[in-house]
């Protein structure tokens, strides 16, 4: 069952008309350009850090240099990156204990203001959080050296009123050594360990680094919330049947999770379990749509639909329908799925599903530019309301924001991005206040509202590094820059 893309309503692209749009457009390339450099320099072995090894002059490095007073601290490395061969650096091998040690005193001893002692040591947190796991994400704690020591490097520019990136090239050759991410204080090379004169760093408490919770999968606000479970099978065997065929789904492994669901579906069919068999193709349409295959999934929502009388079942179906017709951009299916999915969330008494239906039919019309979306928002915000979803309500305030902002609206679109952080707070969702923070700063700096950009950019950061989204926090962190610079 293929998807037609003849003869239906295609949603027209809309150019707003500022100023700023094509210069966002281009921050994003340049985002989009240094991003692909960087990940191409870590996986090279001339990386950025050698490249200082092998090509600058040897110097001190800028804060072992006078005036010592300005740090109330003369650091000096036993044996200086600088003074390494080649070999022994790529020879070389270093506890990331011993890493987060050095990078906390070195901030200690130049005397970092503790706003921006905050900062770096939130970082710091993420990574610990890392190290302490079994498989740690290493690029997630090469990111968060990175974004820590382009904070103290900044620091040091500006007291020496003079570009400074001896802590980021620091850690540019560290990448270059065998690094042992799992947290071992006790695994020390002298070879790369930092020293300080005695008593340099007694006059500053350097904080303990606490670790933070691990993070948890972000709530997806666009898969419609049910307002009931339905009952699992009774039959033993359907039931073990079933089970595992979603803990293959989850452990993501889909051909094994679809060829057990096809034995559940036998087990199903054999003992009359209609309900059971309906619920099947609805897990078989998830797994082919998560994955792309919507021809294929489509088939399977709509034999859900068919072989149940269960209303949650069906308002899900056709949301998911509704979503496969949206991300392909036929839009008349769309609305019409979409449409069923309210109606059926009405029979099952389910506001949270109506909710984020209304919400998508109301996107569309956004994108189309035509004013009725907010009469499909604001409905959807009602019905929101009278729910304890704290994440369809930012899902909703969210998208009436982009809305506002569409329609020229600016005020009204940044009380919903105030709405929406508070909301996804209360979901503990981070990673979606840290977007509704950047895009409400996006429509300051359109308006030319340059301090409070900053001002809500610095919150999205904050939220940011609370997850594993490193693109962005890399733009967020761009985009702050650029304001310094």
């Amino acid at each position: 069952m293929g998807l037609n893309l003849n003869n239906i309503y295609q949603r027209p692209y809309v150019v707003q008309d500022r100023k700023n749009l094509v210069k966002r457009k281009q921050d994003e390339e340049n985002s989009a350009a240094k991003a692909r450099q960087e990940e191409q320099s870590s996986s090279n072995s001339k990386s950025r850090g050698l490249q200082y090894v092998d090509n600058q002059p040897k110097v001190t490095p800028a804060y072992q240099k006078a005036p010592y007073e300005v740090y109330n601290a003369n650091l000096s490395y036993n044996t200086g990156v600088n003074s390494l061969s080649q070999t022994d650096l790529r020879s070389s091998n270093i506890n990331i204990a011993q890493i987060l040690k050095d990078f906390k005193n070195t901030a200690a001893a130049i005397g970092t203001p503790a706003e921006l002692n905050e900062e770096v040591n939130g970082y710091l947190s993420l990574i610990q959080a890392q190290v302490t796991k079994d498989n740690p994400n290493v690029r997630l704690i090469k990111s968060n050296l990175k974004n820590a020591s382009t904070i103290l490097d900044s620091y040091i520019s500006q007291t020496l009123n003079k570009e400074s990136k001896v802590v980021e090239n620091w850690v540019d050759a560290l990448f270059l050594q065998q690094i042992d991410f799992k947290y071992n204080e006790d695994d020390i090379n002298p070879q790369f360990l930092v020293k300080f004169p005695k008593g340099s760093t007694e006059q500053e408490e350097i904080a303990q680094t606490k670790a933070v919770p691990e993070p948890q999968p972000e709530p997806d606000p666009e898969e419609v919330p049910a307002v009931k479970t339905t009952a699992m099978p009774q039959d033993k065997e359907l039931k073990s049947l079933f089970i595992k065929s979603k803990k293959l789904a989850f452990a993501n492994e889909p051909a094994k999770a679809i060829e057990t669901f096809e034995k559940a579906l036998s087990r199903a069919s054999e003992i009359g379990d209609t309900e059971t068999g309906a619920k099947i193709f609805f897990e078989v349409g998830k797994i082919y749509d998560d994955h792309d295959y919507y021809a294929q999934a489509l088939k399977s929502y709509n034999k859900s639909i068919k072989g149940t009388t269960d209303n949650n079942i069906k308002t899900k179906a056709h949301y998911s329908i509704g979503q496969i017709y949206d991300e392909v951009n036929q839009i008349k299916p769309a609305l019409d799925h979409y449409y069923s999915s309210v109606a059926y969330g009405g029979e099952s008494g389910n506001l949270a599903a109506q909710s984020a239906s209304l919400t998508k039919m109301g996107n569309i019309y956004t994108d189309m530019y035509e004013q009725n979306a907010f009469d499909y928002l604001t409905t959807a915000d009602e019905l929101a309301q009278e729910t304890d979803n704290s994440k369809v309500k930012g899902y909703v305030a969210t998208s009436l924001a982009k809305a506002y902002d569409k329609f020229g609206e600016p005020q009204e679109a940044l009380k919903s991005y105030h709405k929406a952080v508070k909301y996804y707070s209360d979901a503990d969702s981070p990673l979606k206040v840290a977007q509704s923070y950047k895009e409400a700063a996006d429509i300051m700096l359109d308006y030319n509202c340059p301090n409070k950009a900053k001002g809500l950019l610095q919150k999205a950061q904050k939220y940011a590094r609370l997850t594993d989204d490193i693109n962005l926090m890399n733009e967020i962190n761009e985009q702050l820059e650029n304001f310094a610079a």
